[in-house]
């Protein structure tokens, strides 16, 4: 299965995590939002894993302050660690400037839609989908399983957008949703975003950063001692 192409991404908001990513991780997430002087963390970073930044506001699972978060979030884009920036689909809608000044530092930047209640209906998270690529490079898609078809609906969009040249990346959240973070690859889903450490009970089915990457490696790949069938 070596077509199937994928990148791990450790999840943090304290950068000082990052030598522990480093044996399963292709890139860091910094949650800025939940970050003591995140900007601090930024000036001195010295990491070998370059950074996805992100700054959620409360709607999006985070804290940020409406404040200074888009701010905080350019002036991040900026540091040469910086491979990728996160944003809310909610938030680009409104402000479709910040896509194209965010590029003018030669970053990616991944638009995400999140829904901790539900999954939509197909029509329009394929819809939603299709929305987040017209203003990122990647789109990314969180929504809650309520019932197990909802983890088939998600994972059903995520390969058909993949198919028509969406880079995707997405999960069903939630425990009926929890079997998504490891075979989204096979739908297309091309980042997989896991915490580095996972110290409180996972909330939405969250998988540790080095049992997720265990877990693919076996799937995708066989592992050591597994023979997948072609």
């Amino acid at each position: 299965m070596d077509d199937i192409e994928y990148d791990m991404v450790g999840t943090t908001d304290d950068l000082r995590d990052e030598p522990l990513a480093r044996e399963h991780a292709d890139y860091v997430e910094f949650r800025m939002d939940g970050a003591t002087a995140p900007v601090d963390q930024l000036t001195e970073y010295d990491g070998e894993l370059p950074l996805i930044v992100s700054n959620r506001p409360e709607w999006a699972g985070g804290a940020a302050s409406e404040s200074n978060r888009l701010e905080e979030l350019l002036a991040a884009a900026s540091s040469d660690a910086v491979a990728m920036v996160k944003i809310d689909l909610e938030t680009i809608r409104t402000e479709a400037w910040l896509a194209d000044e965010l590029r003018e530092n030669e970053v990616d930047v991944i638009v995400a839609y999140y829904d901790f209640e539900q999954t939509p209906e197909k029509s329009e998270l394929q819809e939603l989908i299709l929305e987040c690529d017209e203003y990122g490079d990647v789109s990314k898609v969180s929504v809650f399983a309520e019932e197990r078809e909802d983890a088939l609906l998600l994972l059903d969009c995520l390969n058909a957008a993949s198919q028509s040249g969406v880079r995707v990346s997405g999960v069903s959240l939630g425990e009926l949703g929890q079997h998504t973070r490891v075979i989204g690859v096979f739908y297309g889903s091309e980042l997989c975003f896991a915490p580095i450490q996972l110290d409180t009970e996972a909330k939405y089915g969250e998988i540790e950063l080095a049992q997720l990457a265990n877990l693919l490696e076996t799937t995708v790949h066989g592992g050591d001692h597994v023979e997948l069938i072609d």
